[in-house]
């Protein structure tokens, strides 16, 4: 990836902010970043919460607030007094986090402090001797080292877990083979599941019971995987099915909300958080108004309409992701129905991702909701305006 675009932070934004959604601050006032080699030197301190874009990031400084950070070599060697949400193809954390992390990546290192929890889905994880975490672990990784100090509960899935360094909490492990390590201290039980015994070193330490399960028959997750592969298809074809009729319906009105995403995508997910959390409340309000006055039925209505609303907003996220695949894929003359099924299946692979994928989901979902917003709002000023 020699440069990123507007368009690929946009869509990497897309995969990386919803994990943003639990905060309830507006992005268009922090600080962004874009280049292809971004440092913040150790002398510098940003008070603000910090958006940056880049093949290489280098965080050496000081952010005062959230750092959300999406490249493919990302380094986090200063100090971030709020959260961090990451996404890179290396991702270390050498400095200070003062709130919670979350990383996505081929291999994620954590070497630093995380004043809180820690939640990651990659292929290598490795949580290294100076490391400690102030509150819990839930990781999905290919391979697991877990050193340091965990003050509470550990949640690991890995093929491959082991375990070197303390945890005060309880493990859950769901791994292949399990290793405690010399120097590997339990506070309390462990509970894993693992067609193999775990293998236990002379100088590891649980304090608690350990209390192995055994994982489910070949034939059981191969159903598993058949259920979940027709639920992905049912997905498919539903939000196709949704995405042609309101092609076929209001024909101008879905290529306006996708350039409404790619305009201005961190306005799109603040109005779309903002509808999302603020029409419920309304319609409770319209309802006791009605049970009182008369027309409580309005309010079932719109939430009909809420829901309905809901549905195209995730059309419209697949189709920007579509277009901006089938664009560097080549195709950018694509018709809407093959940018619509490419983007649907780009967001339902992204969004099986286990522990992350429905707060994916929902982040697509807020972005087209709010672009959806902001199309109707442009129409009906262009209606309103006299023509000239």
């Amino acid at each position: 990836m020699d440069r990123m675009s507007r368009s690929a932070w946009c869509a990497l934004g897309l995969l990386l902010l919803t994990l943003a959604v639990v905060s309830a601050k507006d992005a268009t006032a922090a600080a962004l970043r874009h280049s292809k080699n971004f440092v913040l030197p150790s002398a510098e301190t940003i008070h603000d919460d910090l958006y940056v874009a880049g093949t290489t990031v280098d965080i050496q400084g000081i952010v005062d607030g959230d750092l959300i950070v999406c490249g493919q070599t990302v380094t986090i060697g200063g100090t971030v007094t709020g959260d961090v949400i990451a996404a890179g193809r290396d991702v270390t954390i050498a400095g200070s986090v003062g709130g919670t992390l979350r990383a996505a990546g081929n291999a994620v290192t954590v070497d630093g402090a995380i004043a809180h929890d820690a939640l990651v889905a990659c292929g290598t994880l490795v949580i290294g001797p100076r490391a400690t975490i102030g509150r819990d672990v839930l990781a999905g990784a290919g391979n697991s080292s877990l050193g340091g100090r965990i003050e509470r509960d550990v949640r690991v899935g890995s093929t491959s877990a082991s375990f070197s360094g303390s945890v005060g909490g309880v493990v859950y492990a769901h791994a292949k083979e399990l290793r405690l390590s010399d120097g590997a201290v339990l506070e309390h039980e462990l509970f894993y599941t693992s067609p193999n015994e775990l293998t236990k070193s002379s100088g590891a330490v649980v304090n608690g019971r350990v209390e192995r399960h055994a994982p489910a028959p070949e034939s059981e997750h191969r159903g598993r995987f058949a259920g979940r592969i027709i639920g992905w298809l049912q997905g498919l074809v539903g939000f196709a099915i949704l995405g042609a009729l309101f092609y076929l319906l209001f024909k101008n009105a879905s290529p306006r909300a996708v350039e409404a995403l790619g305009r201005a995508p961190w306005a799109s997910l603040g109005l779309g958080l903002l509808l999302a959390f603020g029409f419920p409340c309304a319609a409770a309000f319209l309802f006791i108004l009605g049970l009182i006055f008369g027309g409580w039925w309005i309010a079932l209505g719109g939430i009909a309409l809420y829901f309905f609303a809901l549905a195209l907003g995730y059309v419209v996220s697949a189709t920007y992701v579509g277009r901006w695949l089938l664009r560097r894929a080549g195709q950018g003359g694509a018709a809407f129905g093959w940018t619509l099924l490419a983007g649907l299946a780009a967001l339902g692979l992204v969004t099986a991702i286990p522990f992350l994928g429905n707060l994916l989901a929902l982040a697509a979902i807020f972005f087209g909701l709010g672009a959806l917003a902001m199309a109707w709002y442009q129409a009906r000023r262009s209606v309103a305006s006299p023509a000239t």
